[in-house]
């Protein structure tokens, strides 16, 4: 006969608290990966935006350098008529209530919005793992 001893498996059948151990390792591990999500999501989205700001950014200074000369260019045409102190205080006059205005108008019409996947996901998360820790099928 064989000398040799045999031994039982460690975990043979498993019991509520090995299962438990490996449902909490697992909701902590799904709950670290949902925390993840937001993050990366949102990284995907500055890096696929980088590009077009930088291209934006110089369109806004050459617009910019464009409304300096055509300012310029109404004062002096106003000149014509009234003193240049003058011309350049009505001008100054229109374009702050027109970028007062027009701030108001863009500033009502901004929306602003999380990661909308990654709120989804996680919700979809927590209601599931309560269905699950409460005994009820995450159906």
């Amino acid at each position: 006969m064989s000398d040799v001893v045999r031994s039982r498996p460690v975990y043979g059948t498993p019991g509520y608290k090995t299962l438990a151990g490996r449902v909490r390792s697992n909701l902590r591990a799904l709950i670290r990966k949902q925390l993840e999500l937001p993050k990366q999501e949102i990284a995907e989205i500055i890096r696929a935006n980088l590009a077009a700001a930088k291209f934006f950014a110089i369109a806004a200074i050459f617009g910019l350098l464009v409304l300096i000369a055509l300012v310029v260019l109404i004062v002096a045409l106003i000149a014509i008529l009234l003193p240049w102190w003058l011309s350049a205080l009505i001008v100054l006059l229109i374009c702050g209530v027109l970028a007062g205005i027009f701030g108001y108008v863009g500033y009502k019409r901004l929306e602003l919005h999380g990661p909308t996947r990654s709120i989804t996901s996680l919700k979809e998360t927590v209601q599931w793992a309560k269905a699950r820790l409460l005994g009820r099928s995450a159906s």
